[in-house]
């Protein structure tokens, strides 16, 4: 039997500082500042890891908040495509507040994502949304295999969203806009990629994951990492 090891390279110290002055730049919004709290975007951002110069491409990106601090952190020589299935005003606002030549945004239907000609992405994440795509198509496993068409050999997935309760599986994502991880695992591991990694700063032992996950001030939630293989 041959065991293979995947090993994820740690963040350097020096790196952690980068994040913080990227967490800290002048051209986030307030309103990103206030959300900070309760999206922990400096441990996202280690967990995460993208490199500079990554091509990445952020699903259902809605306003921006993620897909700003992606772009900062791959930096010029970067690109993050900025999906959304409608146009967003919130991001649009954004570009216009501090314009970034490598924030793209993509309209597009939710099965084809982006068109074959931007090519394939180093990284593709999924941020607090992917139980929204299960209640747009229960027939995820398109998508998902899209998303896995369009990513590099070794690329990286990234996906993160609000807890269910074990056993729940997918069925509190239309209720409580929730959803087990577990049933994330199976979904992505069925069309090839293989996790690699969990955050553990997202977890709450005070939610008892019952409530719509907006009713609480820092509601459960999980981030997973996946490989294509």
């Amino acid at each position: 039997m041959i065991i293979c090891t995947i090993l994820i390279k740690p963040v350097s110290a020096q790196t952690n500082q980068n994040f913080l002055q990227i967490i800290q730049s002048p051209i986030r919004l307030e309103q990103d500042f206030k959300l900070d709290s309760k999206r922990k975007p400096l441990e996202m951002l280690q967990f995460i890891a993208v490199k500079p110069g990554a091509q990445v491409l952020d699903i259902l990106s809605g306003g921006g908040y993620t897909t700003q601090l992606l772009a900062l952190t791959v930096g010029p020589s970067g690109k993050v495509l900025a999906f959304n299935t409608r146009a967003n005003q919130n991001l649009q606002d954004r570009l216009i507040a501090n314009p970034q030549s490598n924030i793209l945004p993509v309209l597009g239907n939710i099965n084809d994502l982006i068109p074959d000609s931007n090519g394939p992405v180093d990284m593709i994440t999924i941020i607090n949304s992917y139980h929204d795509m299960v209640n747009a198509n229960p027939n995820i496993q398109t998508t998902n295999q899209r998303i896995y068409q369009l990513l590099k050999l070794d690329g990286i997935l990234i996906v993160r969203d609000h807890e269910a309760l074990e056993g729940v599986g997918k069925t509190a994502t239309k209720t409580l806009h929730r959803i087990e991880p577990a049933a994330v695992i199976a979904d992505f591991e069925a069309v090839g990629f293989k996790k690699v990694s969990e955050g553990d700063f997202l977890k709450n032992s005070q939610d008892a994951k019952e409530e719509h996950w907006n009713k609480l001030s820092t509601p459960a939630g999980f981030i997973l990492k996946f490989i294509k293989m």
